[in-house]
């Protein structure tokens, strides 16, 4: 392999749609990518964009994925969020150059995954993918690496994974009179998004989970941001990838910050300019821009 690895760990499925909108853009500019995650949606993923996604098993990511980047050699590893690695796999060095996808942490993520020096030895760039804290703006100043800014959120555009919508839910969102709650976060956060939702009319569920009650509909679609332009309002928490997904539509958009170990989403929901930018082209040309 002489492109791109994209190293895309967590148990969720946000950033494995970061990953496939950058990684797509980058298979249309004739580069080779592959995306490694420890993601249990990946094999799914794989099979509904038709697109090389490594499924690692969790307990084996520190070590198996750093095994794959030295069996495939890259010439270049995407590194999201997590610039030495979540679980420090590339704390030591990577082995190939690299490029950093910063996103918006709080203040534990900064001084835990970015403070920490060791990772900026192979990193070629950084690339951030909105705004970033004072404190995680500082740490990638005194780096000395050169920060790319992109002028609208990356995200994976509708229509780009063409999954066929189930009838119910099609006929639900016809007539636009549809609350969509989409989430894949607990069981709990997705029941306080619903009775939020409950006040804006008939309530839909995307999520990978099943039934909640008896009258909420839940759908495991995927992608769905195929569909969330239809809906009367959504209702998600305040994930990048739930904000760039609604970028086009702010004012029918209702976010919750929930509170997560790394990522800082009331930062995010209060400081978010929704721009419309080509945030997924423009990554993946910065990342082109380093390939020989």
């Amino acid at each position: 392999m002489s492109g791109v690895l994209y190293s895309a760990p967590g148990s969720g499925l946000g950033h494995l749609n970061r990953a496939l909108a950058v990684c797509l853009e980058l298979r249309e500019m004739g580069v080779e990518a592959r995306i490694a995650t420890n993601s249990p949606f990946a094999e799914g993923m794989a099979r509904a964009a038709r697109f090389p996604v490594v499924g690692i098993a969790g307990r084996r990511w520190r070590e198996d994925v750093r095994a794959l980047a030295v069996e495939l050699r890259p010439e270049l590893i995407v590194c999201d969020t997590f610039p030495g690695g979540m679980r420090g796999e590339w704390a030591e060095g990577l082995p190939a150059r690299g490029v950093y996808l910063a996103r918006r942490l709080n203040l534990e993520g900064v001084r835990e995954l970015v403070a920490e020096r060791r990772w900026q030895a192979g990193m070629a760039r950084v690339v951030a993918l909105e705004e970033l804290s004072a404190e995680h703006e500082a740490v990638l100043g005194e780096s000395g690496l050169e920060v790319g800014r992109l002028s609208g959120p990356v995200r994976l555009k509708p229509g780009r994974v063409a999954t066929a919508v189930p009838k119910e839910l099609e006929e639900m969102l016809e007539g636009g009179r549809t609350a969509l709650v989409v989430h894949g976060g607990p069981m709990e956060e997705v029941e306080r998004l619903v009775e939020a939702a409950r006040r804006e009319g008939p309530v839909a569920v995307i999520a990978p989970w099943g039934e909640l009650c008896a009258d909420v509909r839940v759908f495991e679609y995927y992608p769905a941001g195929n569909v969330l332009g239809r809906a009367a309002k959504v209702v998600s928490g305040a994930g990048y990838n739930m904000m760039a997904d609604m970028v086009e539509w702010p004012e029918r958009h209702s976010a919750v910050a929930f509170d997560r170990r790394w990522d800082d989403q009331a930062g995010r929901l209060a400081g978010w300019r929704p721009a419309r930018g080509d945030g997924a082209l423009e990554a993946a040309a910065s990342i082109r821009e380093l390939l020989s």
